[in-house]
């Protein structure tokens, strides 16, 4: 049985469909999760891992539920899986007590939807500033002016973005705060919440 779940996540079984892979790996997951054991591939090379049940997955435990996949946010296949993958490796820092790297991995997640829902709805509201170069601030406000995210979700992702600011060791000593469980159990429903806004904004096809 071993066996058969390795290869569920091992990258040369979707050499055709790379971007079926993280999708796969989330599901199995969700069943494998009940046994205290997850898939992860780092690097590309699968194994099964011991996690806590009651920490693996707090995005489907917190008080904001998340209803969307990422294959619902952005049409980008490719982009889609990665950002997946994103929140899956969220998901294993939770699980293993790395507190500030999930927030950095939110973060990161967060931004990473916001730009390209951005490109693939109204890409002129970036003005002349390049993907590469808008800052998670200005992405933020866009997607509430734009209609896309409330006022109570652009509220908090501004709070998750200062947490995610962490990724510079300076910001955290400025801030003389290290978060903890309680601080990531406060970020995860905001980016649910932020991914549900996005979905349920989402432009009818014509």
């Amino acid at each position: 049985m071993e066996k058969v779940l390795l290869r569920l996540a091992d990258p040369r079984e979707y050499l055709d469909e790379p971007e079926q892979l993280p999708a796969v790996v989330s599901a199995v997951n969700a069943f494998l999760i009940h046994e205290g054991v997850r898939l992860e591939n780092p690097g590309g090379r699968p194994r099964l891992v011991a996690c806590d049940p009651s920490l693996a997955h707090p995005g489907n435990q917190g008080p904001v539920e998340l209803r969307a996949a990422m294959t619902d946010l952005i049409n980008d296949q490719q982009m889609a899986g990665l950002l997946q993958h994103r929140l899956d490796e969220a998901r294993t820092c939770y699980a293993n007590g790395a507190h500030v790297a999930a927030i950095i991995m939110l973060g990161s997640l967060l931004e990473g939807v916001l730009v390209h829902v951005v490109q693939e709805r109204d890409a002129s509201l970036l003005g002349r500033t390049s993907p590469d170069r808008v800052y998670l601030d200005a992405l933020i406000k866009t997607c509430h002016e734009a209609g896309w995210i409330g006022a109570d979700v652009e509220r908090f992702c501004h709070e998750l973005r200062k947490y995610r600011n962490f990724v510079h060791p300076r910001a955290e000593i400025r801030e003389a705060h290290v978060p903890d469980r309680d601080t990531l159990n406060m970020c995860w429903p905001v980016v649910n919440a932020a991914l549900n806004d996005l979905a349920d904004s989402q432009p009818k096809a014509a």
